[in-house]
């Protein structure tokens, strides 16, 4: 078969399947490909990424205009638009047709639900920040009514993996900007969400500012954790008095540990709860009586 100049190579392939004439070549379930006019896809409002590089755009358009379009977009037909349709998937691709001035682009035609598709395709592309990631998640979520443990279905990653992203939702505004800024890895972020108060993240940003790595991190936790004395979960000396000092020392060695622990509840037996119960009661009686 004579292939025709200046097709995709996806393009060429499929007119290679048809002009076979072999039915048998498509199963029934296989993805129905359409050519598109370009103004006539439209990007999805709530698609996961939100930062598209012009630079790696321009690269990547200068891919496509050498090597054709190797992977078509992912799209599904506007209900209300006839001949219409939304990205699934494949903004970055789409938009660089654009800047090359092509009229039409491939498309897949799907019937998924869109949401999920675009998540998890960008997901294993690594296209995502951390924060994006983290906001798309909690998209899915919310739309769903999602559980935890459905939304980690649906991605293909544990519960514990989507419970550490979704901690990135709990950093402040400033500390968020200046992770981007940074360029901080997914784990990078998670410790600093994990930190015990505004006084330890910024203790740990000043870290990652010098270039500390995600083990430093751990570290400089851990250390926290245990500073001033033993750590939570050593029973205090018998012949420790009972002054303000002391109680003052126990609090500040228990109150990180309570911290993360309130960030990321685990389940608690009776005899746990039990002695939380009577350290809350403890507490109550001193607050009331000073």
């Amino acid at each position: 078969m004579k292939l025709q100049k200046g097709k995709t190579a996806f393009g060429r392939a499929m007119d290679d399947v048809a002009a076979r004439g072999d039915g048998s070549l498509i199963s029934r379930e296989f993805p129905r490909l359409i050519e598109v006019e370009h103004v006539k896809v439209q990007p999805r409002a709530d698609q996961p990424r939100r930062h598209f590089d012009e630079d790696a755009l321009r690269q990547l358009a200068d891919s496509i205009d050498k090597q054709g379009l190797l992977q078509p977009i992912l799209v599904r037909a506007l209900a209300d638009r006839r001949g219409e349709y939304e990205i699934v998937a494949g903004e970055r691709r789409w938009r660089a047709h654009g800047l090359l001035g092509r009229a039409t682009i491939h498309a897949i035609v799907t019937t998924g639900e869109a949401d999920e598709i675009a998540l998890v395709e960008n997901l294993q592309r690594v296209d995502l920040s951390p924060l994006e990631e983290a906001a798309g998640i909690q998209a899915l979520i919310d739309r769903h009514a999602y559980t935890q443990e459905a939304a980690a279905g649906a991605l293909g990653w544990s519960r514990t993996q989507v419970n550490r992203v979704l901690k990135l939702l709990t950093l402040p505004e400033a500390v968020r900007a200046e992770c981007a800024t940074l360029h901080l890895s997914r784990n990078a972020m998670v410790e600093l969400a994990l930190a015990a108060g505004e006084g330890e993240r910024e203790h740990l940003l000043s870290l990652l500012r010098r270039g500390a790595s995600v083990k430093a991190l751990r570290e400089a936790r851990a250390a926290g954790a245990g500073q001033g004395g033993p750590t939570p979960t050593q029973e205090p000396e018998p012949d420790t008095a009972p002054t303000p000092k002391a109680l003052s020392s126990a609090v500040a060695r228990l109150e990180p540990l309570l911290t993360r622990f309130a960030a990321d509840p685990q389940p608690l037996s009776k005899a746990q709860r039990a002695q939380l119960e009577r350290l809350r009661d403890g507490l109550a009686r001193i607050l009331s009586s000073h």
